[in-house]
This record gives C-alpha cells, sequence and structure tokens, in this order.
C-alpha cells in the first residue's frame, strides 16, 4: 500500500477507489484492528450479522455450462381428429356476459380542461369527449335496440 509523506506523518491517498479494495484500512489507521472491529460487532444483534458475514470464507466462483436455464423437451401430444384440435372438444357459451355499464366516462381525463397539454387541436377537449360520449350512447341504445 503506498503511503504519501505530508509533515513527517505518513498518509494514505485520498482516492475512494483506494479504500474499495481494502475497507478496514480506514479502521487500522485509526488504530483499530480487524479483529477488534469484529469483537465490537458482535455486541450488537445487527453487529452479529454482519460479523459473521465478514468470517465467513469467500466461494471461488464454480464454472456452468451455460447463463441460462436450458429447455426440456417434452413429446409433443398426437392429435386424433384434426377437427376436435381446431374446434375443441368443450363447446362455446352461446350466450356472452354483458359487460357493466361504465358509469364515469372521461371524468379524469375532463379535469385537465378545455386544451390539456397532449391536446394538440384548435377545438376544444372537453366538446369532443361529449361528442365521443353522444355517439356512444347512439351505439349503444342502437345495440341494444332500444328507441332512441
Amino acid at each position: 500500500m503506498p503511503l504519501i509523506c505530508v509533515a513527517g506523518f505518513a498518509k494514505p491517498p485520498a482516492s475512494p477507489a483506494f479504500y474499495d479494495h481494502a475497507p478496514f484500512l480506514l479502521f487500522e489507521l485509526r488504530g483499530l484492528s480487524k479483529e477488534n472491529l469484529l469483537k465490537e460487532l458482535s455486541k450488537t444483534p445487527l453487529g452479529q450479522a454482519l460479523s459473521t458475514e465478514l468470517r465467513l470464507q469467500k466461494r471461488s466462483p464454480q464454472p456452468v455450462s451455460s447463463y441460462y436455464t436450458q429447455p426440456e423437451l417434452a413429446p409433443a401430444k398426437t392429435v386424433e381428429n384434426l377437427r376436435d384440435f381446431w374446434h375443441g372438444t368443450k363447446r362455446l357459451p352461446q350466450t356472452i356476459e354483458p359487460l357493466p355499464e361504465i358509469l364515469v366516462f372521461g371524468i379524469p381525463v375532463k379535469k385537465q380542461g378545455d386544451f390539456p397539454e397532449f391536446w394538440e387541436r384548435d377545438n376544444s377537449f372537453i366538446e369532443a369527449i361529449s361528442t365521443i360520449e353522444a355517439i356512444s350512447t347512439v351505439y349503444e341504445q342502437v345495440r341494444a335496440k332500444s328507441p332512441l
């Protein structure tokens, strides 16, 4: 470890990257050895967890054949009848549940006013939305075959 001599005192380099390689060096420069630091850390619950982790031996990396999980091949199911494959063996429902009615249509968007930031046209945004609501109402009435 290179030390810099300043006014008769040995001083380590000030670069933070230097201490990344030897994090206990700062404690040793202050007179606290690694063993004494670990002993003091083990007096608190958090310090116990940290000191236990610091005392573990580092394992070397283990070589692997691939970074990713390899797909497993599975045999394909044989199809006896192509009509059953494409049409299915279970009959589809004849009716569809109606969608719930939209009680709030565009209110959060309308709160932005006549000319919100995303609206680049010259006409009022709220008028355009109202027109869409009217068209939607007429469409719903025609679809339900009810009189206007």
